[in-house]
């Protein structure tokens, strides 16, 4: 058995009311549509290719449709937006699918993010079990206003999908509804190309008709029950709140059952791709997105956001860290209030600290850079310590260039060091001094500027400060009468 997915992504989403197209829209950090991707790339195996439909203006822009194993979606346009089955149809006559060799397509929605992975694995199981019968997802829902109701004949049998369209007042009092997850063989398929008509009502051709089809030629129709959770999709920006909601319940119950503890869960937003590892305790209003990796035992302050970086075991993250595409090893400090940006690498037990901004810097192991500095294209050693305003001048307004400081190195606060430029290990640098030239190893640099001390100065200076104060023109000192 193999099977092709084919995920409908062609509709126009309007009432998104956002120039952003509907399956684009972003859901804790991943696109709509990548949900349904990654939930059918589960079947592992049995998957063949998967066929994603689109408007004929073309795919979107984003759509964050990765897979390790290098697949690429096969996109199939619709040309003319005529309903679901026009869909599924523009997939069965496509020259991807036709020179497959899948025996089944496995259709879903491109805006529906709450399809369970085991679940697809689980349906896929019962087209297995009979490969040659129509396989449909339904649900029952308390109120099924708007979905297709199951129709049912008396031994039980499913004979139809009534669209709410057209269902009569008794129908409409069905539970039971469509989940819009089919498993067609390839036979029904491709005998029922050009043969669903357009729905007098709506105007379009509904996959729901090929059940009406398949029961008139005898065929074998089977359902397999899901939750209403599962088959919640998205076509406004509330629903898309409320399955935003749905899912970080989920994903944080998961956590929390491999030993992960929240302060809040409900006010912790983790991305599907994130992994934690057991014993790390993540405070209120973390997000955290893409790929990230947390270690075992961390602690993750209020307010971090973190996308795409690996954190090690053991690693503090005081508020309101912000990291991208960053690597913190194993027990290593961050913040509160710092910014690791992409490249930045920080080793183990080494400091960053409140105010500091890094980009494509390594950071030795045990090194501290605690206060109001700034590393870019930057390399530190180990034991080293960076004072308080320190920064690398890396950008001379048309190039980036290198820093290179060596381990057991001391910095003194408001130290400038002008790239390209290397300090060399157990190196001294005194505070306020600017470098611009290689420094040895065992150096001492004293880079000020001499000072100037002018006896009584002061004096002066605060004169001069109150004669102008009082002789500014058309206008009087703040404490005189009148101004109080």
């Amino acid at each position: 058995m193999i099977i092709d997915g084919a995920i409908l992504a062609a509709g126009f989403g309007t009432r998104m009311a956002s120039p952003v197209p509907k399956v684009e829209s972003v859901v804790l950090g991943e696109t709509l549509v990548s949900y349904p991707w990654r939930a059918l790339l589960s079947l592992g195996s049995l998957l063949g290719q998967i066929h994603v439909v689109v408007r004929p203006e073309g795919f979107w822009r984003n759509p964050g449709l990765e897979d390790p194993a290098g697949r690429k979606p096969a996109l199939v346009v619709q040309p003319v937006m005529d309903g679901t089955w026009g869909a599924v149809e523009a997939v069965a006559t496509s020259g991807p699918f036709l020179s497959g060799k899948a025996s089944h397509l496995l259709v879903v929605n491109g805006d529906g993010p709450l399809l369970d992975e085991g679940l697809l694995a689980r349906f896929a199981g019962m087209g297995q079990e009979s490969p040659g019968a129509l396989c449909l997802a339904t649900a029952e829902l308390s109120h099924p206003r708007g979905y297709g109701r199951i129709i049912r004949d008396a031994s039980g049998c499913v004979v139809d999908i009534r669209e709410e369209s057209r269902a009569s007042e008794d129908e409409k009092k069905i539970l039971e509804v469509n989940a819009g997850i089919y498993l067609i063989p390839r036979e029904i398929l491709l005998s029922a190309v050009s043969r669903v008509p357009s729905d007098s009502v709506k105007n379009e051709r509904f996959l729901t008709t090929l059940v009406s089809l398949v029961v008139e030629e005898g065929g074998t129709v089977r359902t397999f029950p899901m939750t209403p959770e599962c088959m919640l999709g998205v076509n406004t920006q509330e629903e898309l709140s409320q399955v935003t909601a749905h899912l970080r319940t989920r994903i944080n119950r998961s956590h929390m059952e491999k030993g992960v503890t929240f302060w809040d869960p409900s006010r912790t937003d983790i991305g599907p791709l994130v992994s934690i590892g057991a014993g790390t305790v993540i405070m209120p209003q973390a997000v955290l997105e893409g790929k990230t990796r947390i270690g075992c035992s961390c602690r993750i302050g209020l307010g971090v956001h973190l996308a795409d970086t690996v954190v090690g075991d053991g690693v503090i993250l005081r508020d309101y860290v912000v990291a991208t595409e960053a690597i913190l090893r194993d027990r290593s400090v961050a913040g509160p209030f710092a910014h690791l940006r992409p490249g930045t690498d920080l080793g183990e037990e080494a400091h960053l600290g409140n105010f500091v901004e890094t980009k494509k810097t390594v950071v030795g192991a045990k090194s501290k850079v605690n206060h109001l500095s700034y590393l870019g294209d930057a390399e530190v050693g180990s034991d080293t310590n960076v004072g308080a305003g320190t920064i690398t001048c890396n950008y001379d307004g048309y190039d980036k260039f290198k820093t290179r400081i060596g381990s057991g190195v001391f910095i003194g606060s408001d130290t400038q060091l002008v790239a390209p430029v290397s300090v060399g290990d157990r190196s001294v640098i005194a505070a306020g001094s600017t470098v611009v030239s290689d420094l040895p190893e065992d150096a001492l640099l004293i880079g000020r500027a001499p000072a100037e001390i002018r006896a009584e100065g002061g004096i002066r200076y605060h004169r001069r400060r109150k004669e102008r104060g009082s002789s500014r023109s058309g206008q009087s000192s703040p404490n005189k009468k009148g101004q109080e």
